[in-house]
């Protein structure tokens, strides 16, 4: 047994075949990762940030609400014990609970409002810098650890895609 999650066979067979595309986008693949977490992980919200190291902040590349948690949106970082968890350390970072998600976020009134009150933010890792995140939201208490392994099996799409945003 693999010490790592894998991703889904008919999730992997989709992602190949629109990565094939000659009409591929990042947006198209990102928004295949995030139907895929919705569906199966009775997800609320799903975003997809890049990182950009200029200037310490995340810009927002997708957001399944894009009307209330718009893409192209972008949040600072700043040094919080979330930086040190995600960004120093790559690992994901999970808050079950509405107090753990409004010690870490500054938008956590905004999270609330859409009915998110945990979230899981997976750091998404290429050649040993943290390149983006992908970020789940759900309702209190939805993080258990089957659910955190779905969210983590989606590092290497998320990364394909944001290594296509960059070309």
């Amino acid at each position: 047994m693999p010490d790592h999650p894998t991703m889904p066979a008919g999730f992997a067979d989709d992602f190949i075949a629109t990565l094939a595309r000659p009409d591929c986008t990042a947006h198209s693949l990102l928004a295949l990762v995030a139907a895929h977490l919705i569906e199966t992980c009775d997800l609320r919200l799903v975003t997809i940030a890049a990182r950009d190291t200029n200037d310490g902040t995340f810009l927002r590349l997708f957001s399944s609400m894009p009307d209330a948690y718009a893409a192209q949106g972008r949040k600072p970082v700043n040094e919080t014990d979330w930086s040190r968890h995600v960004i120093d350390e790559h690992k994901t970072f999970i808050a079950n609970d509405y107090e753990e998600v409004k010690a870490a976020m500054f938008d956590h009134e905004q999270i609330r409002a859409l009915g998110c009150e945990s979230l899981v933010n997976v750091p998404v890792v290429v050649c040993g810098d943290v390149v983006g995140t992908l970020n789940c939201l759900s309702v209190s208490g939805h993080f258990d650890d089957a659910i955190v392994a779905a969210c983590e099996a989606m590092r290497l799409p998320v990364a394909a895609a944001l290594l296509l945003q960059d070309e």
